[in-house]
């Protein structure tokens, strides 16, 4: 009996040992939950709360209405309009290639597009998972109705409505630029841009983007776990971007464009006494809604491949020699540097003899005696040849660089420098020295010289003005409201280098240009208006090779009117127009005859 109870005992204390044992192991397990709970809800308990109020709460930004473009009395250029878009978030779509598939099938359907097409959208949409798309722009009631329906089957899917840039009138598109959708670097870039945000990608739209953009607002959505809205909890509203107003004339912009439409050129036009631009127009041009509306790849690539280049703003990225224009410039110097009086007279045989080469003037049987405002009236190349032999290239760069040629002018958009060629240009870039042959072709503006219409605009401008050199100007004011944030102002940015007795001489030969019947722009010469210009043709090559390939030489033109107070300045380039008196200087006439006659 006595062993029995002792074999009782041993089990006993081996079940009481391990009893004991599992209590350790639940209090251990107890105090592990509860240093856990301890963590999640004392310490990490605020992170949290916020992870589950995120996964209630949705953030929505409301886009800005972008500010109107005017011109300089207030009619449209740019606007905004509503447009309903179906955006895609492709983190949605886990990158499920059944869900894809899903998802491809009924917008094919809904849209009657090509499913494959429409597969192929949203795979390269989801290769950038945290970047929302927009799969479609303006889209109708019906299409919206049964989109909304099937929206708790699609959750990656969702209508917006924003304000969606719009030009009306296709007037000057390379100066006002346009909108598009950010690019990933500009999203790089801008702390605050959102992956839907359109944004200016050229011109004036680029240029006053943070002007124009306003501010964002921003909502707050409570929604369900299917992602569905149920209620707004609290709203910022966006504030407008301000509008700018121009200083262009839409009607002498609008001439400008049906003169150059099917011709490549440029024509600028600007206010001599302000530097304020009139006029700009570049062809060929483009439709700026093109880029907002959104184009297929196509339309993309026969844009951007056209051998004209019709995205390129000939205005301020365009460069030309300067042609026969550039001999205001070379008689500019001669006059100052007094290599010649207003009464030197070198005579013109028709060809200019240096070394064992002949450069030849455009007028094969000379024009004879010629002094400076004979010489600029008829264009006589081989009085300038004569005058850059005596200045040297040092002189006539010193006086081409003096008088704003390759430098920047200042304007807000984009611009080049054109080239104003140096011996050490020369020596560097062809590996030998300066010919004296480039110092003749320098003086007509042939040879390597380059300018663009801007440059050239602002030059003539100075003549016209009495020397003063303005910074262009394209935005008269810009306004919130009805408040006025900046009014620019004229700024004079330098002074040409001559005397007021030598201007005087060159503008009363500018004068003659349009008004004698031997001046080369006479056969474009006004009755309603005394215009003061300079013709100019631009060879491209030899003139063997233009008989040969039949190019024509580029046509330009620049001018003043009134001639005794110019109220108008105005370059017309047309490229291998022919002649500038035939061509350009025409144009010039009847922009300046509208301009102010409109006026007046």
């Amino acid at each position: 009996m006595h062993w029995m109870l002792t074999d009782k005992g041993k089990v006993l204390e081996k079940w009481q040992k391990r009893l004991f044992l599992f209590r350790l192991v639940i209090i251990f397990f107890l105090m592990v939950i509860g240093l856990r709970l301890v963590y999640l809800q004392l310490i990490c308990g605020e992170k949290y709360a916020v992870l589950a109020e995120k996964n209630r709460i949705e953030i929505e930004y409301i886009p800005p209405v972008r500010g109107r473009i005017y011109d300089r009395v207030g009619n449209i250029l740019a606007t905004t309009r509503p447009c309903c878009c179906l955006l895609l978030y492709p983190q949605k779509l886990k990158n499920d290639k059944n869900i894809i598939h899903s998802y491809a099938s009924f917008l094919s359907n809904v849209f009657q597009e090509d499913y494959s097409k429409m597969l192929k959208i949203i795979n390269d949409a989801v290769k950038y998972p945290l970047k929302p798309i927009y799969l479609k722009k303006g889209i109708g009631w019906e299409k919206m109705a049964v989109i909304e329906a099937q929206s708790y089957l699609y959750p990656a899917l969702k209508i917006t409505a924003i304000p969606l840039r719009f030009y009306p009138k296709n007037i000057a598109p390379h100066l006002l630029g346009y909108v598009s959708i950010i690019t990933q670097k500009q999203l790089q870039r801008m702390s605050d841009a959102e992956p839907t945000d359109f944004v200016g990608q050229s011109g004036l739209e680029k240029a006053y983007e943070k002007v124009l953009f306003g501010k964002k607002g921003i909502r707050y959505l409570e929604v369900d776990a299917l992602g569905r809205i149920i209620q707004v909890l609290k709203e910022r509203p966006p504030q407008p971007g301000c509008d700018l107003y121009l200083t262009l004339d839409i009607r002498l912009q609008k001439k400008a464009q049906r003169l150059l439409k099917g011709k490549r050129g440029a024509i600028v036009a600007m206010d001599p006494q302000t530097g304020e631009i009139l006029a700009s127009a570049s062809s060929p041009d483009f439709d700026q809604n093109l880029f907002v509306k959104g184009m297929d790849k196509n339309v993309w690539e026969k844009l951007k491949n056209n051998p004209y280049h019709p995205l390129e703003n000939r205005v301020t990225m365009g460069v030309y020699p300067p042609g026969s224009l550039l001999k205001i410039v070379t008689a500019i110097a001669a006059l100052e540097e007094k290599i010649i009086s207003p009464f030197t007279r070198i005579y013109c045989s028709g060809s200019f003899s240096l070394g064992n080469r002949k450069f030849r003037c455009w007028k094969r049987v000379g024009h004879g005696f010629m002094n400076v405002k004979t010489a600029i009236r008829e264009s006589c190349d081989v009085f300038f040849y004569q005058l850059g032999l005596w200045l040297g290239p040092k002189k006539i760069v010193q006086y081409a660089i003096k008088c704003g040629f390759g430098q920047p002018t200042g304007i807000e958009i984009n611009e080049v420098l054109g080239l104003v060629p140096t011996p050490q240009w020369y020596q560097k870039t062809k590996g030998k020295p300066w010919p004296k042959g480039e110092t003749l072709n320098m003086a007509i503006g042939q040879g390597a010289f380059l300018v663009t219409p801007l440059q050239l605009i602002q030059f003539f401008s100075a003549i016209a003005n009495g020397g003063y050199i303005y910074k262009p100007i394209l935005v008269k004011k810009i306004v919130l409201g009805e408040k006025t944030i900046k009014e620019m102002r004229p700024k004079i940015k330098g002074k040409l280098p001559v005397s007021a007795k030598n201007l005087e001489i060159i503008r009363n030969a500018m004068i003659e240009v349009m008004n004698h019947p031997l001046g080369t722009g006479f056969h474009a010469r006004s009755h309603k208006i005394t215009i003061a210009g300079k013709t100019g043709t631009a060879q491209l090559t030899s003139l063997e090779r233009i008989k040969r390939k039949k190019i024509k030489d580029h046509a330009l033109f620049a001018g003043f009117a009134p001639a005794k107070d110019p109220k108008i300045a105005i370059v017309v380039i047309i490229e291998h127009g022919g002649k500038g008196g035939i061509i350009a200087a025409p144009m010039a006439k009847t922009l300046i005859e509208a301009y102010l006659n409109g006026k007046n």
